[in-house]
């Protein structure tokens, strides 16, 4: 498996042209199809570390090439990227969630939200998961019963789950999600998309002795995400997002790794 075949398949002109784009070209010039291929193939390689990126390709200039670019960005340009591309990249991956769902294999869309802590960021919020408190931020996303990401945000960690689970839905025959999620605006927007809600009961206006049980086909989706979140952070992350600080950057950071797992994904099913 090629990198430079994934980063050339999934961002495409074409696809750049739907994006609404907030960073414009600056002196250097550079497009943003060649921001974000460059980014995509950073994480492909698995290469975090500017310094690092830069000595891999000034060793290699044909990949260079492959990628589009006449010349290396200089290392405070890359850096620049990293931080100022996170609304770009939010777009990215929802179009590339709807292309993904456009192969009709897709029967959930799974919510669910993952801590990307780091305590010595200046940006880093208290929040609380199942787990207990921490300090960070948040990996908001939602994937199908494929573990293929669909929709992903960033935030610090004091946003409550249900506030970004709209911006999470997709079109798919049934949506799923823990108790955080069973709100009736969710559940009507999640309609309002032709996709039926099927959320863990929370009993909190009801009381504990209303609480439902929950059905047992959520039960083994809820896992899914879980994983899901789990490869994103230990393979794919490899738990660096602490190398990039402010929101900005941890999300540039966080979404490219989720567009690693579409891009994936997408090269795999075009390749059967």
């Amino acid at each position: 498996m090629e990198a430079l075949d994934i980063v050339n398949e999934v961002i495409t002109h074409k696809s750049i042209a739907q994006i609404n784009v907030r960073v414009r070209p600056g002196p250097e010039g550079y497009a943003l199809v060649l921001r974000l291929r460059l980014l995509l193939y950073a994480h492909l390689m698995a290469l975090f570390s500017t310094r690092k990126l830069r000595n891999h390709l000034k060793k290699r200039p044909e990949k260079l090439k492959c990628l589009l670019f006449q010349t290396l960005p200089d290392r405070r340009t890359i850096d620049r990227w990293k931080k100022k591309l996170d609304k770009e990249l939010e777009q990215l991956v929802r179009l590339t969630g709807d292309k993904y769902l456009q192969t009709k294999i897709s029967e959930w869309t799974i919510l669910d939200s993952t801590p990307l802590v780091d305590e010595f960021d200046s940006e880093s919020k208290i929040g609380y998961n199942s787990q207990g408190s921490f300090k960070g931020f948040k990996l908001h996303m939602s994937c199908d019963e494929k573990e293929v990401p669909l929709r992903a945000v960033v935030t610090t960690a004091n946003v409550h789950d249900s506030q970004k689970a709209e911006e999470l839905l997709a079109p798919t025959e049934r949506t799923g999600g823990d108790s955080g999620y069973d709100n009736k605006s969710i559940k009507q927007a999640a309609k309002n998309i032709g996709s039926k809600p099927i959320f863990v009961h929370n009993p909190r206006r009801e009381g504990k002795e209303k609480k439902r049980k929950t059905p047992k086909i959520l039960k083994k989706v809820r896992v899914i995400i879980e994983q899901c979140n789990g490869f994103i952070k230990s393979e794919v992350m490899q738990h660096a997002w602490t190398i990039v600080k402010g929101l900005a950057a941890k999300t540039v950071f966080a979404l490219t790794a989720v567009l690693t797992m579409q891009s994936l994904a997408l090269y795999s099913i075009g390749t059967k």
